[in-house]
């Protein structure tokens, strides 16, 4: 319980300190009462957490598996609901919008419950945005130190998350680790952001586009069209890092250090490669086509947009181009590519591709023992050998996310929403790519597709619900659940 304590006083205390950032921004853009408020909720919430921390700094011990599942989920449930009361106040809404909003942008998901983004204060934005991007931060540690050593959820095993077990229970280690994984995070969005700047995008939305980008999230600052801001430039910048944060850390550190027989036997970041080029050709043509001619449409613009929305989809950002975009595709397409969503130990949601090449790799295994029944080559997906028990990891949370779909498609459908609204919010909300939830889908003249903001309570309630269990991949929560309900500590 002491290390409970400790570690989430610190994590509130470094959230509380990074409120300074939109809080300096306030001031820069004359919101100098908003500036003071975000100080004042700052101040309050840092000396809470600092003190609590200095309490029991003393006497620290390690981090149980136990400990550290609860840990995690419990962070994941408990700061959006206590950052929801600031956002509440500074952005004059009700709590439960606020809580939808927070929720959106820890879990990377992006969904906006504003009536009009364009008279939300810079500095809400911002902060909404900074969230967002400790949430991708929080993503990575959460994937590699609790559910990868337990082989929660399926996880492909490497070299670093296998040991990550023994760095949870020291406590230099861990600290150490996970200082390691925010300057990499961070020096890639400082990378982005100047590149952004560069493509003559301004200092304010260049960094919320950076924010966004790392977190592969779905926030966008307060602009009528992605494209317009931009640009062609800017738009490419945008994918490749959207790409970076939807591929494997582990896959980043193989490059880096020249690991070429690690790269030589990883697959997953290299079928996303693949699958973002060929969706980029795709999603360029029906641009072009749409537009009927290059007067409409240049043919560098519908490559530019092309390039950026598939990267889009497949990081599960759900950010368009332009409004209706991605509505000129085939919705069975889209949704494939969301649920599938990008690679292991990345900030992208969904199945992600490992599982899904590892589940590929067993049956086209079995259907080989059907016709050698005595074959003994073993199923593998890269250098990660399949077996039973890994697999039966992967396949109960690939059931588990149906279930959750299903069961939440039909809540919302319950509560007014017609199947095919509640179908692609859900799709969206589990896969933390909210955008993707638009009323372009819309089928029908009469079909109800409300926006975030017109639905109703309940509604809101269960998107918030699935983000969370979409974003800790079910499974966890599971977990979590379990040690509670045995007394475990």
């Amino acid at each position: 319980m002491i290390a409970f304590v400790y570690y989430f006083s610190a994590i509130g205390a470094i959230l509380a300190a990074s409120m300074i950032l939109p809080a300096l921004i306030a001031f820069g853009t004359q919101e100098t009462d908003l500036g003071y408020r975000i100080l004042l909720y700052s101040g309050f919430a840092g000396f809470l957490c600092i003190a609590t921390f200095l309490a029991v700094m003393g006497r620290l011990q390690g981090i149980r598996r136990n400990t550290a599942i609860l840990l995690a989920v419990f962070s994941w449930t408990a700061f959006p609901i206590i950052s929801a009361i600031p956002i509440s106040d500074m952005a004059n809404i009700s709590y439960m919008d606020a809580l939808f909003q927070t929720m959106s942008s820890f879990t990377t998901s992006g969904s906006v419950v504003f009536q009009n983004l364009e008279t939300v204060p810079n500095s809400i934005i911002f902060l909404l945005a900074q969230f967002q991007w400790f949430g991708g931060l929080a993503t990575l540690i959460t994937l590699i130190l609790v559910l990868a050593p337990w082989e929660i959820g399926g996880l492909p095993q490497v070299a670093t998350a296998s040991v990550a077990a023994s760095i949870v229970t020291s406590h230099s280690r861990l600290v150490s680790f996970c200082a390691g994984i925010f300057r990499v995070y961070l020096f890639l969005t400082l990378i982005c952001f100047i590149l952004l700047v560069l493509s003559s995008v301004s200092p304010y939305e260049a960094m919320i586009f950076s924010f966004t980008a790392m977190s592969t999230g779905g926030l966008t600052p307060a602009i009528e069209s992605v494209d317009l801001t931009l640009g062609n430039a800017g738009m490419i910048i945008m994918a490749i890092f959207l790409i970076i944060g939807a591929t494997s850390i582990f896959w980043h550190q193989y490059i880096y250090k020249l690991q070429f027989e690690e790269l030589r036997t990883h697959r997953e970041s290299y079928f996303i490669l693949a699958v973002w080029a060929g969706l980029s050709v795709y999603i360029a043509y029906t641009l072009f086509a749409a537009a009927g001619s290059t007067s409409n449409l240049p043919d560098a613009t519908a490559m530019s947009e092309g390039i950026f929305n598939s990267a889009s989809i497949i990081s599960t950002s759900g950010i368009q181009s332009r409004p209706g975009a991605l509505s000129l595709l085939p919705p069975t397409l889209v949704l494939i590519v969301i649920f599938i969503g990008g690679g292991c130990y990345s900030t992208s949601g969904g199945i992600k591709f490992f599982r899904i090449g590892g589940m590929y790799s067993l049956a086209q295994y079995e259907l080989n023992r059907l016709i050698y029944p005595h074959a003994s080559k073993p199923s593998l997906f890269g250098s990660t050998k399949l077996n039973i028990e890994f697999m039966k990891a992967i396949w109960s949370l690939f059931a588990i996310l149906i279930v959750t779909v299903a069961i939440s498609s039909f809540a919302l459908s319950l509560s007014g929403l017609n199947f095919h609204a509640s179908f692609t919010a859900v799709i969206a909300a589990i896969t933390n790519a909210g955008p993707l939830y638009a009323p372009e889908w819309s089928t029908g003249t009469n079909a109800i597709w409300p926006t975030y903001a017109d639905m109703l309570v309940s509604q809101k309630i269960i998107i918030t619900i699935v983000m969370l269990l979409g974003r800790l991949e079910v499974i966890a929560v599971i977990a979590s659940l379990t040690v509670l309900l045995r007394g475990g500590r």
